[in-house]
C-alpha cells in the first residue's frame, strides 16, 4: 500500500502527459486537414479565397469544437496557386498549467484547376 501511494502521483502525471500528447497530435492533424480541405476547395475551378477560408473554419470547428473558433485562417490567392494557413493555440489539460496553450500551425498549397488551351 505504501509503494502504491508513492508511485500513484508519478503514474497519474505520466497518464496526463500521454493524454495531452494525444490531444495535441489530434489538433495538429485536424488543422492540417482543415488547411488541405480549404486549399482544395479554393483551387477548384469556381473556388476562391473566401470559400477556402470558410471551409477551413468549418473543418476546424467540426474537429476541435469551440477551440476551432480561436484559430486564425488566411487564404492567399495567386494566378496559379492558392495557399491556406491556419494558426491557433490548443489549451493544456494539465491542472497547474491550465492557462497555457500549445501553438498549432498548418499550411497547404494547391495548384488551381482550370482548362488550359494549347499544346
Amino acid at each position: 500500500m505504501v509503494e502504491f501511494a508513492l508511485v500513484l502521483p508519478l503514474l497519474l502525471l505520466v497518464l496526463i502527459g500521454v493524454v495531452q500528447f494525444a490531444l495535441v497530435h489530434h489538433a495538429q492533424n485536424v488543422a492540417t486537414t482543415a488547411a488541405q480541405e480549404g486549399a482544395r476547395l479554393g483551387a477548384a475551378e469556381d473556388g476562391d479565397a473566401v470559400a477556402a477560408e470558410a471551409r477551413t473554419l468549418d473543418v476546424l470547428r467540426s474537429g476541435l469544437g469551440g477551440v476551432g473558433d480561436g484559430f486564425a485562417v488566411t487564404a492567399e490567392d495567386s494566378d496559379e496557386w492558392i495557399t491556406v494557413t491556419t494558426t491557433g493555440g490548443y489549451p493544456l489539460i494539465i491542472p497547474w498549467l491550465a492557462n497555457q496553450t500549445i501553438s498549432i500551425d498548418a499550411a497547404a498549397e494547391m495548384r488551381k484547376e482550370g482548362f488550359r488551351s494549347g499544346p
